[in-house]
């Protein structure tokens, strides 16, 4: 019988050799094989079970295959979720729907639900799990843990606004000459990066004062942990599920996320060890740190934690608002009939208070209608009020929708949908500008910020966005800042608007397109 020091000449033989002299390796290849398969045979059994009789949208009548569709989600979700509420609207307050997509199908729920749904329990429906899963948030952290803020927000922020808006409009003043080139004559700019940029700045005021709006690597790391988030969901999404916890380590968007957050916490721990000097004095710093600071309880008071909480405020800040002023720009340069009015009434506001307070954007009535138009056409995603079903879960009339399940609600679809919306093939910049306050029967329409069953584009109920009001507020001074001090109109031989890039549930202006500006004399 060969020794085993003979058979070291072939592979199992070097293998085994290994093995006998370091048996921990052999323990660490055994209970990896062993995960591996157990991961491979237990995934099947975790896809959640269907709601009976609920059809599929996107099988184009039963010409494509269910994995056809879902690989079609990809590149046109809207169009998928469109046709299957139009099948639906037939039914009472509309019908169940699924839409499949490449890792997971999400099933539409009727708006006639949303009610019992919107202040669930985050153990029965839970979010921040579909929020998770649309970023991949197991691995890129975008989902996870995300408590903290939202309450800060809407506690704090939200009624601190008349003091922290100034500081912003002046920020945004400061990067508007930082990024825009002279425009002396008429000068092509990329709309995109350049607003996003004034976004970030703005959004940096916000956070942590100067300290960060004026820190150009802060700025940076906050622009590319937004763009490198996106890119590591979307290479994460390459691979298999069982795949995905290793992947995670090796792939190069993962290393750059995780070297943004390291930035992050270099600029942001210096500020909090800063701030714990001041936590016994009264005059502290009106900026969101400062309020996560004073807002954190049990494990969320730790700075690394605070520090990565920043970086995901300013995420969120710049995912939501940086791609709504180049979406404005886009429309107005395709409809340059609406661009005086706007102008007009931020003329006539100006000249009543000589600046813009919280008060006077709640009277910029026509921008906040023509910003309502916009968002109905180009919407930051198709589908909101996502959830996780943690447990089968009874509705009112008895329908049990099955544990593990995605749920959301198609809104744009519902925003264009002639019951609630006349004419919505037809662009009204001025449709939802409130009727005169004398017509008592007049209803008002919905604002920018409104959220009910039939506008969902800032979800609904408790996890609604509690940033919409500061979002609402920071993309009307940048719109405030361009109208008043540029001209500006699409590069020659482009007429039409261009078309949004669109992947899975997400909808973004085109970043390549450059418009035409030119600085005003005023």
């Amino acid at each position: 019988m060969p020794s085993v020091h003979s058979a070291k000449a072939s592979p199992h033989g070097l293998f085994l050799r290994t093995a006998i002299d370091h048996p921990q390796l052999l323990f660490i290849f055994a209970t990896t094989v062993i995960f591996l398969f157990a991961w491979i045979v237990w995934l099947p059994s975790k896809k959640p079970r269907l709601l009976p009789n609920t059809p599929f949208a996107g099988l184009a009548g039963g010409s494509r295959s269910l994995t056809e569709a879902r690989n079609q989600f990809r590149t046109h979700a809207a169009e998928m979720l469109i046709e299957g509420y139009k099948r639906a609207s037939g039914q009472t307050d509309g019908g169940f729907y699924y839409v499949p997509g490449p890792d997971h199908d999400r099933l539409m729920i009727p708006t006639k639900y949303l009610n019992e749904l919107k202040n669930a329990p985050d153990d029965k429906a839970d979010f921040l799990g579909s929020f998770s899963e649309m970023f991949e948030g197991e691995y890129t952290t975008i989902g996870k843990r995300w408590n903290l803020h939202p309450r800060v927000v809407k506690q704090q922020l939200n009624p601190s606004l008349p003091v922290v808006l100034p500081p912003v409009e002046e920020e945004i003043e400061i990067a508007a000459a930082r990024v825009f080139p002279p425009c002396d004559d008429w000068t092509p700019v990329p709309v995109v990066s350049t607003v996003t940029q004034i976004i970030a700045q703005a959004s940096g005021r916000m956070i942590g004062g100067v300290r960060l709006s004026r820190n150009l690597e802060w700025l940076e790391t906050s622009l590319s942990f937004t763009h490198d988030a996106w890119l590591a969901a979307q290479r994460l999404k390459q691979y298999p599920f069982w795949a995905r916890p290793v992947v995670q380590w090796v792939i190069p968007e993962m290393k750059a996320l995780r070297h943004r957050i390291a930035i992050a916490q270099k600029f942001i721990k210096p500020i909090l060890t800063e701030r714990e000097q001041l936590s016994d004095t009264k005059e502290k710093p009106v900026d969101l740190i400062q309020m996560l600071y004073d807002g954190a309880r049990g494990a969320d008071r730790d700075n690394n934690f605070l520090a990565y909480t920043a970086l995901v405020v300013s995420f969120a800040a710049i995912h939501t608002s940086a791609s709504v002023p180049a979406h404005l720009i886009f429309d107005l340069c395709a409809r340059p009939e609406y661009i005086q009015p706007l102008r007009k009434e931020l003329e006539e506001e100006l000249a009543t208070d000589g600046h813009f307070t919280k008060a006077s954007f709640a009277k910029l009535v026509k921008m906040d209608s023509f910003m309502k138009e916009s968002q109905r056409f180009n919407p930051l995603v198709f589908m909101t009020f996502g959830r996780v079903i943690c447990d089968n879960h009874a509705l009112h009339d008895g329908v049990v929708i099955p544990a593990g399940t995605i749920i959301g609600v198609p809104s744009h679809a519902i925003a264009n949908d002639p019951k609630f919306c006349k004419d919505p093939e037809k662009f009204d910049g001025f449709r939802w500008i409130p009727p005169d306050e004398k017509d008592a029967d007049a209803q008002a329409p919905p604002s920018f910020v409104t959220t009910n069953p039939h506008n969902l584009a800032w979800g609904y109920g408790k996890h609604a966005c509690s940033g919409r009001f500061f979002a609402s507020f920071e993309i009307k001074m940048v719109m405030a800042y361009i109208l008043l001090n540029y001209d500006f109109k699409f590069e020659e031989g482009r007429k039409e608007r261009p078309a949004n890039v669109a992947f899975e549930l997400q909808n973004a202006p085109d970043p390549s397109v450059h418009v035409l500006f030119k600085r005003r004399s005023v």
